[in-house]
């Protein structure tokens, strides 16, 4: 008997995070992380990336491939946020990337001609000294709620079992000895969510891997004799799956699934891949490092209750254009504003989407709609809270039907729900985001022409110090349903 040993790498929403500092290895760490497992194994060794890569980035798209073309990545399938600018920004880049390493999705059609998108493969195969690996990609089918209508208008998500029932056949027909999939669906540390849905209809198929992304977390173990892995963020961590293949019974006869911490350990650095990282961040050095206020204390942010962040976003938008009602989503922000001196890249990475702010007029009864629509379960546990300025809402999350039990304005008044209220929110959030399109359908937007960055910035120049305060806006009793928040 030969067996042969295959470590299988992966990682997802890298995001470009070049750069190192206290949150993140940076890429020439994150390399040498991927070298401690590879120099060991060189031939049996795969790098795969579970997607969302592009337009959270400072730099462009191209940098970004190049840095993962620089660190050996043998395939990338497409995340949610890959489509972010639309489909000639979206053709742009894969049409780069493509000639680097293949691209994957298999589960995204373009409306117009019915086909897959450009330089995208359904699955590909890999081969790794005698092993034939074949690997089909799948975005996350939440994209179409997830993406800005608009950028995602021109696709269509199409059912991704079907198209697992459908590829994982003909790849044992093509000789494949091992099938991974390779998906942008995220999961939940209670073995739930797209990933494990997806999983439970396809396990009778003779699949050795399927890898995760989308949500923050952890997890790489072997579940019903699949190895089912999720992490990286930045980088922050390397998921790692060893097979080993009995080359004579044509079979993998072991699977093992261990987490490299690449944040908080010493892999050092790599001379070349340095020189390239650094070379893309240098043009940024005042955005790293121009110092823009002080934060007397952490500014931290909650997806599913009111938080200090949250608060402070929604109160810059306010201050800067004066609306009854500003509202956004939680999802599009990190953990927090550290303690300390605030530069650009703080604000970078307590919301990562510098879109201009959209004015437009709900009703009373609408923004009623906006928060129960928010609540509901389902959609709840996909996309989170919003948080918002403006009013004071009052919620009983036991309650099965209308959740919401008041909304006053800031003023103390009861929410009029036949006046009309003049309402801010993100471009993302106006075209209907977090699967609220049924409330700002008959809206018509006006852009502002101001950026969420410039505004925040400004607003914290004007305080210049700045302590965290949560003011009871948004009041709620009880435990929200399926919530899935990672914080």
């Amino acid at each position: 008997m030969t067996v042969i040993q295959l470590d299988i790498l992966n990682h997802a929403d890298f995001h470009g995070h070049f750069r190192e500092d206290e949150d993140y290895p940076g890429l020439s760490r994150f390399y040498m992380a991927i070298e401690s497992v590879r120099h060991h194994n060189p031939d049996y060794t795969l790098l795969l990336d579970a997607g969302d890569n592009t337009n959270k980035t400072l730099w462009p798209a191209r940098e970004v491939f190049d840095g993962l073309k620089m660190i050996c990545t043998d395939c990338f399938v497409l995340g949610n946020h890959e489509f972010d600018k639309g489909k000639q920004v979206l053709d742009d880049s894969i049409a780069y990337a493509s000639r680097l390493f293949p691209v994957l999705c298999c589960n995204v059609i373009e409306k117009q001609t019915g086909q897959p998108i450009p330089n995208t493969l359904p699955y590909v195969i890999l081969q790794k000294g005698g092993i034939k690996i074949g690997i089909i990609g799948c975005t996350t089918e939440y994209a179409t709620h997830i993406v800005e209508k608009n950028a995602f208008a021109p696709y269509q998500v199409i059912d991704s079992v079907t198209q697992i029932r459908k590829y994982v056949p003909l790849l044992k027909q093509q000789g494949a000895d091992i099938i991974i999939i390779l998906s942008h669906f995220p999961f939940y540390g209670g073995e739930f969510g797209e990933l494990f849905d997806c999983l439970h209809q396809v396990e009778d198929l003779p699949i050795d891997c399927f890898i995760g992304g989308h949500i923050p977390g952890d997890y790489c173990k072997v579940y019903h004799n699949i190895a089912v892995s999720k992490g990286g963020f930045g980088g922050v961590s390397l998921p790692h799956i060893t097979l080993y293949y009995d080359d004579e019974a044509k079979k993998v006869v072991d699977k093992q699934c261990q987490i490299i911490d690449v944040l908080h350990t010493d892999f050092g650095q790599d001379e070349s891949v340095l020189v390239f990282q650094n070379k893309v961040i240098e043009p940024f050095k005042d955005f790293y490092e121009k110092p823009l206020a002080i934060a007397h204390q952490r500014l931290t942010m909650r997806l599913d209750y009111e938080s200090a962040l949250g608060d402070f976003i929604a109160d810059a938008v306010m201050d800067k254009v004066h609306v009854d009602f500003a509202y956004f989503n939680t999802t599009s922000c990190g953990r927090e504003i550290k303690q300390g001196v605030i530069t650009r890249f703080s604000i970078h990475k307590a919301i990562a989407f510098n879109e201009t702010i959209q004015l437009g007029s709900f009703s009373g009864q609408q923004i009623y709609d906006l928060f129960e629509c928010v609540l509901e379960p389902q959609r709840f546990g996909h996309n989170a809270n919003i948080f918002f300025c403006g009013l004071i809402v009052k919620v009983n999350a036991s309650n099965k039907t209308h959740k919401v039990t008041s909304i006053t304005t800031s003023t103390g008044e009861s929410l009029d729900v036949h006046k009309i209220y003049t309402v801010a929110t993100s471009q993302y959030m106006s075209t209907g985001g977090n699967d609220t399109s049924a409330i700002i359908k008959d809206v018509q937007w006006k852009d502002s022409g101001y950026y969420m960055h410039d505004i925040i910035a400004d607003y914290m120049i004007k305080l210049h110090d700045i302590y965290p305060c949560i003011d009871h806006r948004y009041e709620i009793t009880g435990q929200l349903e399926n919530n899935n928040s990672p914080w």
